[in-house]
């Protein structure tokens, strides 16, 4: 048996500092109305969905309800300019570990976000 993810979905209150932060990551969105009469940005990358929906919601959890981790070119400077989006936070700077060179950033909404650079 194998696993394959098709898809990852994240409702946010802060689209536009979300939007943000995962177009710095590499994500290119495209917008749709919802018949809720929200928004979705959906993005593909390597067959793999990623659509961040806005919601009014405006209640966070002090702990990650969601982990996300990528690979990327130049990690230092991504983290460096991710963390100057409004709501986003690196908990672990760029360090060289075992498994390669890796930062922890959080996203706006407090998504726990792991990224190795490759």
């Amino acid at each position: 048996m194998s696993l394959l993810i098709t898809s990852i979905t994240i409702t946010t209150p802060q689209l536009e500092p979300m939007l943000g932060f995962y177009r710095l990551i590499g994500f290119q969105f495209t917008a749709s109305k919802v018949d809720k009469g929200t928004e979705v940005f959906r993005a593909t990358h390597n067959g793999v969905e990623f659509s961040l929906y806005s919601t009014n919601n405006p209640l966070r959890s002090k702990i990650p309800s969601l982990q996300l981790g990528f690979k990327i070119t130049d990690l230092t400077g991504t983290v460096e300019e991710l963390t100057k989006i409004p709501g986003a936070m690196c908990i672990l700077d760029p360090t060289e570990m075992p498994d390669g060179k890796k930062a922890i950033v959080l996203d706006p909404d407090g998504h726990s976000i792991e990224l190795t650079e490759y």
